[in-house]
């Protein structure tokens, strides 16, 4: 029997987490920004008691107005009410050696989990800006399941994007295998997105493998 003075453990104030890995295509939203090449990721996060994180994320891209680099620096608030997750997060998108192609976005998650399925609705906005990052408004949605007796996730996901681009969707579905600190996928990614000459290409179907340590 536990005794009258023993307490829950404390949650800490901060967690601290990391991750790495690398990708065979670095796909935003359906489109490569790794010219269809392999890329190099990671990031760092903090997540406060009170609801609140920050964190940075990075990844190798190709070449962008003279950088080769992207760097996300993000923060903003999540909790969960009533079974329902909710979050708020605001994204600075900074591409370092660039000229005028730093941005940017607010977005805003809300998901619940039903049974061994998670979904996933999410809206981001980005307003019109000093460059030449024009008004853009991306809606999606997302499912993962976990296979029951088994380490895999299944994921389905798609979103709707207009403003920058003129009414591009792009979908995806894969699997996930995970375990301890590693997770490995592959996912099938594809859009219907056409433009000219390399930006087509970029759009097109391909598939999709990432290795990804996280601590």
């Amino acid at each position: 029997m536990a005794q009258s003075g023993e307490t829950d453990a404390v949650q800490p104030n901060v967690i601290i987490s990391t991750n790495i890995g690398v990708v065979s295509d670095y796909r935003f939203r359906g489109l490569s920004y790794s010219n269809r090449d392999p890329a190099l990721q990671g990031g760092i996060d903090a997540a406060f008691k009170s609801g609140w994180f920050v964190g940075t994320w990075a990844s190798t891209i190709a070449k962008n107005s003279g950088s080769h680099t992207e760097i996300d620096l993000y923060g903003g608030y999540a909790s969960e009410k009533n079974g329902v997750n909710y979050s708020a997060t605001f994204y600075g998108y900074v591409y370092p050696g660039g000229s005028g192609v730093n941005y940017f976005e607010l977005q805003g998650k809300v998901g619940k989990t039903i049974g061994p399925a998670h979904l996933e609705l999410q809206l981001d906005y980005t307003p019109d800006q000093w460059n030449s990052t024009r008004d853009n408004l991306y809606i999606g949605a997302q499912t993962s399941v976990g296979i029951p007796g088994t380490p895999l996730t299944a994921k389905l996901r798609g979103g709707r994007e207009n403003g920058s681009y003129n009414d591009k969707w792009d979908w995806e579905a894969g699997l996930s295998y995970s375990r301890r600190w590693l997770t490995v996928s592959a996912s099938y990614v594809d859009t219907n997105y056409h433009g000219a000459d390399e930006a087509g290409r970029l759009g097109s179907a391909g598939f999709v493998g990432s290795v990804i340590a996280s601590f």
